[in-house]
């Protein structure tokens, strides 16, 4: 063998393993060595602007997708949790799981009957990381509502849950215990519809707008908002069942945190306890 050809194949042997996969071959510099399969695609510009573009347009789709299921207006009654027939209790709004949530919350088949409205009135007062708040549980124009309140508040339910939804002007949200928006007590209850309106301060049990039927989930109104309440069009309506009475300045300093995805608050606002008070009429 020629002393330069066994020079070549000598130089063969020695390249590394990455060197070794391309392949001999042609009398020119160029022609020497020719890449495999997928190095072989960046020796041709028409072949490497394609799977450019391709790459291009897979991240724009992705980007657009992702946005769109954000994009959600945070005034829009829909947008509070769907309260469902289903064991799960309620579904929607918020998409983070929350550090703060339960890792196995209190599930019930339904809520026993612990309120007697017809003779006696009743209060919660509600233990906050940021300070207390008073509700007035509206009985007479709410009895289901209310009791269903009243019996989660006894088995200490909502110790521990966050406020896992606050925006700005329009209201903050709490009673899921999985902090995600998606979570419920078990059962649902039937709304009571009534004559009372979304006004600062009154209270609500979030659900799609058009259902009627909810889990644990309720929000406080920051403003008044009638777009909360009857839509003669759509029969969409939130009735409310309690009145803060004392702690506005608290659900306001809530309404004021920094929130991050889904209206999600970045630093917990959790409920320590909720205490229900009662007296007779």
């Amino acid at each position: 063998m020629p002393k330069r050809s066994r020079r070549d194949q000598q130089h063969l042997r020695q390249t590394s393993a990455r060197r070794r996969t391309y392949k001999a071959g042609g009398s020119t510099p160029t022609a020497m060595y020719k890449p495999g399969f997928p190095m072989n695609i960046l020796g041709s510009p028409k072949v490497f602007g394609i799977v450019g573009v391709i790459v291009v347009l897979v991240f724009l789709v992705s980007a657009v997708y992702t946005s769109s299921a954000d994009d959600r207006s945070d005034d829009d009654p829909d947008a509070l949790p769907t309260a469902t027939a289903t064991a799960s209790g309620s579904a929607s709004a918020s998409a983070a799981a929350s550090a703060t949530a339960s890792p196995a919350p209190k599930q019930f088949t339904a809520a026993q009957q612990v309120i007697d409205a017809a003779t006696r009135k009743y209060e919660a007062t509600i233990l906050t990381n940021k300070g207390e708040i008073k509700f007035r549980l509206l009985a007479d124009q709410a009895p289901r509502t209310v009791n269903s309140f009243v019996f989660l508040a006894r088995q200490g339910y909502f110790d521990g849950i966050a406020f896992h939804r606050v925006v700005k002007d329009f209201v903050v949200q709490g009673g899921d215990p999985t902090g995600t928006g998606s979570g419920g007590p078990g059962y649902s209850t039937e709304e009571d519809k009534n004559e009372l309106t979304n006004k600062r301060g009154f209270v609500s049990m979030a659900k799609a707008g058009a259902v009627t039927v909810f889990g644990s989930q309720f929000f406080i109104n920051l403003k008044d908002n009638p777009v909360l309440d009857q839509d003669a069009a759509t029969q969409k309506r939130f009735y409310p069942f309690a009145e803060v009475i004392a702690g506005m300045d608290v659900v306001d300093a809530i309404a004021q945190v920094p929130v991050g995805t889904g209206n999600k608050p970045v630093q917990p606002v959790i409920i320590q306890s909720v205490l229900i008070t009662e007296s007779p009429k």
